[in-house]
Order: C-alpha cells, then structure tokens, then sequence
C-alpha cells in the first residue's frame, strides 16, 4: 500500500496535469461571469453544497503548493535556495503578463488615446503594484470599459498576494525550526487557523478561503509516511459527503481525491510537454476579456473555443521560453552554490 512518501516522488505522480485541469476549472468557472451565459446555470452549485467550481480549483492549487513549497524549504541546503526558487516560479511568468496587457492589451482596447493611456497614474499603479504584489489594481484606464464584466483585466491575480503570504509563512516556520517537531508545527498551524478565524464572521466563510487548505497541503507533506493513498479511502469520503452534505467532507473528499487521482497509474501515463498551469492562471482571465471585447454577444460555453487554445497557446510561450529557462537558472545557481560550499568545507 502506497503512502504520500512515496507518492510525492516526481516519478510517482502526475500533480502537473491536476495543476492544468485547476487552472482551466478556473478559466471555465470565469466564463459563466465574463460571458453572457445564455440562461445556462453554473455547473454544481447544488450539488458542491454551494460551492463553486473555480473556488474549489482554487483550493487544489493551494493544497497542493502547501505540500510542495514545504517540501521545498525542507529540502534545500540553504534559506537562500528556498528563497531564489520561490522568486524565479512566482515572478517571471506574472512580470512578463503584466507588462503584456499594460502595454499590448490595454493600448490596443483603451477608449483613451495613447497620451491619455500612458500619461495616466492608473497605468503605471497597474504595473508597479502588480508587479510588486502589493495593493493589486484590476483596472486600467479606459480598459474593457463596456464589457459584459466591465473594468477588470485580471481578476484571477488575487491569489497571488496570499500564495506569497504562505511561502513567508513556511520560510519563517522553518528558520524557526518548526518543521522539526511535528508536535510544533501542528500547534503553531493551529494557532494560524484560528488567529486567522477571528478575522472573518464565522467559521464557515474561514474555510471559504485558500489559506487553509495550504495549511493542510504543509501538515499533509509532514506526516507524509502516515498518510495512506487509496482509492477506496477516496470513494468512502465521497459517500460520507453525499450523506452529510456537508462543506468540510466535501473539502476533505477533493484534496484526497486530488492525491489519489495525481498517483493513479492513468495519471502517470499522460505525458505533459510542460507545466502549463500557472500560465493558463495569470492568462486565462486577460484573454477572456479580449475575447468578450471583440465577440461581445457569444455565450459561455461558445467562448470556451477560443479561450482555452489561446490561453494555452500563451500558457506554452510563458512555460517554455520564460518560466522553465528562468527555472532552470536558477536550480543550476542552488546547485552552483552547493557545490562551492561543498568544495569550501572539504579544504
């Protein structure tokens, strides 16, 4: 019997390929919003207990980046590789997009001339606070004014502040040698879960958001021997779902089944050209916009055909000639820096 030890070695899943299937839940999700949806209602609202699809992607992308990026600093020799690896994945692809629809996009649709456009703070406050993570900015000047969705150029960035927030998190739980008692890191998590619980109104909407469920991805990879991968687990979390109907099964039937569809033997089988996930993430939501602005009247589902091979066209540009070489820089940087050190104690 197989545990998440095991399964969490590269060569034994395939949570890239569950990463590209989030990202377009999101992307599909975003449709029923930017598109005029025809009548057609959201898919599974009633039966995911009111949850939404693209929430629930949102929250895989988030258990699964808390198993990893806590893999992450465990793994590396030095606080300055977990730092290095966590800029080149995060920064790259999202300077590269905003810069895309600042000075692409937004010339190209703004109902300002271009003098107007460029000599207006909101364009720069869109570039420099993106760029940053800080205080986001979803408009740009005279941007997508009459869309269907009026305003927003990339609504799905969002996330990103929090995804940073926990990479912080992880960094200062591990200098502080938290990950080393298991004990520790259970209590400490705790403590976030609820210092976090009184920010909100109630307990409900707490598990409504991401932070958690990087939370339960970081304990997930830690008791990582003890946690059994089996599909009979996963079918008895459904079924236990389905009885009680309730939010906190259904949370906990999705990430187990996330870990048990990840490892399964079709999973593995399919092979990825790349890691497209992110950049389906920071693009989809700017190329549906495009789309809605010059194909105002097509529905939801009919703008899926041209969203989704767009969005992955631009996907594989950012994985293969932005994000893997910047990747592979770095990772060659960590490797450098080992080396050296390893040279240095050996005199």
């Amino acid at each position: 019997m197989k545990n998440l030890e095991t399964v969490i070695k590269r060569s034994n899943n395939n949570f890239d390929l569950i990463r590209i299937l989030a990202a377009l839940m999101v992307l599909f999700f975003h449709s029923f919003y930017l598109f005029k949806n025809s009548g057609h209602p959201i898919p599974g609202t009633t039966l995911l207990k009111d949850n939404s699809i693209g929430g629930l992607a949102v929250y895989v992308f988030f258990f699964l980046s808390g198993m990893f990026i806590t893999s992450s600093f465990i793994n590396s020799k030095k606080y300055t590789d977990f730092i290095l690896l966590r800029v080149f994945r995060i920064w790259p692809a999202l300077l590269v997009c905003v810069i895309f629809s600042v000075f692409i996009v937004g010339p190209a649709v703004s109902k300002y001339s271009l003098h107007d456009y460029y000599y207006s703070r909101g364009t720069w406050d869109y570039l420099v606070h993106n760029i940053l993570l800080y205080h986001l900015r979803f408009t740009l000047p005279g941007v997508f004014e009459n869309n269907f969705y009026p305003n927003a150029v990339n609504g799905s960035i969002w996330t990103l502040p929090v995804e940073l927030l926990c990479y912080c998190m992880v960094f200062i739980l591990g200098i502080c040698g938290m990950f080393k008692s298991k004990t520790a890191s259970i209590l400490v998590n705790g403590v976030l879960f609820l210092i976090y619980a009184f920010n909100i109104d109630s307990i409900g909407n707490y598990l409504n958001t991401p932070f958690p469920f990087f939370i339960v991805g970081s304990i997930c990879y830690l008791f990582r021997r003890y946690l059994i991968i089996d599909y009979k687990i996963a079918i008895l979390l459904l079924v236990i779902y389905i009885i009680f109907y309730k939010s906190i099964f259904l949370f906990m039937a999705l990430l187990y089944g996330v870990l048990v569809a990840g490892s399964s033997d079709f999973a593995k089988k399919i092979k990825l050209p790349g890691d497209y996930s992110y950049g389906i993430y920071v693009y989809a939501f700017v190329v549906q916009q495009i789309i809605a602005y010059y194909l105002p009247d097509i529905s939801s589902y009919q703008s899926l055909l041209l969203t989704v091979p767009f969005t992955i066209g631009l996907a594989s540009l950012s994985w293969h000639f932005v994000e893997y070489p910047l990747m592979r820089f770095a990772k060659r940087k960590v490797k450098k820096g080992q080396q050296e050190s390893a040279v240095k104690l050996s005199v």
